[in-house]
């Protein structure tokens, strides 16, 4: 029979922690399965789009797919989102080949979310895995481009996964600044403070995290210092590109913070190759840096490459895109606590 489920009934059941260790466990199965996985695809017309996440987990003995639909539009730097369809997981068994669950509606993982902002939760669970890979264990200063959903969320897994004891923060608008401080100061132990300029965001950071939907850099490599690490959320493909008449792929990060990188982790290179990601593809292409050399997640987690190698190591994790073995970890994990709770419509 087949779990469907409605994410909602799961509110208050998944820990961040746990989440955090399902998504890691994707990885790895990746690191050791990478045929049983494949980049994300998307399919777009003008402002309109699907995309689909397919990926398999064998040691979890689950695989299939994430899906979701989104219109959007270009307001100035910025991409927002007009309407969000319902996100949809659709688990198979590995060994039986049979369904299942279904689970409708992305995870509700943070407890500052309104039931109609759970959308996209899944993105700063993958950052969080990447980012603790290869950032000093000693973090304790976070640098925080971005006041907007996915930066909230990046906020609270980034004091999940580090001893964080001081946040700056810095988006364009004041007010929101502002606001995000007074909200989310009742969620994090940690001094939040707002900056009017963007370069005091990096000053004395040791873990920088870029939470914008910018389409132009927010963080420069000249603002860098011996030691931090980036993680950096914003990718494009080339049909946003053509689509929204761009003149130039997105940004978030200019060409020097790559350069200053002796370490770059992606989740999957193939991603940001198919997609033509301008954080990564721009500088592949002036010889800054090459595909040979950024590394993926899946390798660190299996030990066919190795991570930060001193304190002094200028580190990036570029967040290409969630994949579905995050997914389908996700998918067996929520599944796992429906069936223990009692949630879920059997079909």
């Amino acid at each position: 029979m087949t779990l469907l489920i409605q994410s909602d009934d799961l509110a208050g059941l998944i820990s961040i922690e746990d989440a955090i260790g399902a998504v890691r466990s994707g990885f790895t199965d990746q690191g050791n399965a990478p045929f049983f996985s494949a980049p994300k695809v998307r399919i777009q017309h003008e402002d309109r789009r699907v995309t689909v996440h397919p990926g398999g987990c064998p040691s979890l003995q689950t695989s299939g797919m994430f899906i979701h639909a989104e219109r959007f539009t270009f307001n100035g730097n910025a991409q927002q989102y007009d309407r969000a369809g319902k996100r949809v997981y659709v688990a198979y068994d590995t060994e039986t080949a049979a369904l299942k669950t279904i689970i409708v509606g992305s995870l509700p993982l943070f407890p500052f979310d309104t039931p109609e902002q759970t959308y996209g939760t899944e993105t700063p669970i993958t950052s969080a895995v990447g980012t603790d890979l290869v950032a000093r264990d000693n973090c304790r200063v976070l640098g925080l481009y971005g006041t907007g959903l996915q930066a909230r969320r990046h906020l609270d897994v980034m004091c999940r996964i580090r001893p964080i004891e001081e946040v700056r923060i810095y988006s364009r608008n004041p007010q929101s600044r502002a606001a995000f401080v007074q909200q989310m100061q009742n969620f994090v132990d940690v001094q939040l403070r707002a900056v009017d300029r963007p370069e005091a965001v990096a000053e004395g950071a040791d873990l920088i995290c870029c939470a914008t939907n910018a389409n132009i850099p927010v963080l420069y490599g000249e603002w860098l210092e011996p030691g931090q690490h980036i993680t950096s959320i914003v990718n494009s493909n080339k049909g946003v590109k053509e689509q929204a008449g761009l003149a130039a792929p997105r940004r978030e990060i200019d060409d020097e913070v790559v350069r200053r990188a002796e370490l770059i982790l992606v989740n999957v290179r193939e991603q940001s190759i198919i997609e033509e990601h301008g954080d990564l593809c721009e500088p592949v292409a002036k010889g800054i840096t090459s595909w040979d050399d950024i590394l993926e997640m899946g390798e660190l987690l299996t030990g066919r490459a190795e991570g930060r190698s001193s304190a002094r190591q200028i580190t990036l994790f570029k967040q290409n895109s969630d994949q579905g073995v995050g997914f389908m970890a996700l998918a067996n994990l929520a599944h796992n606590i429906a069936k223990a709770n009692g949630i879920g419509t059997e079909i």
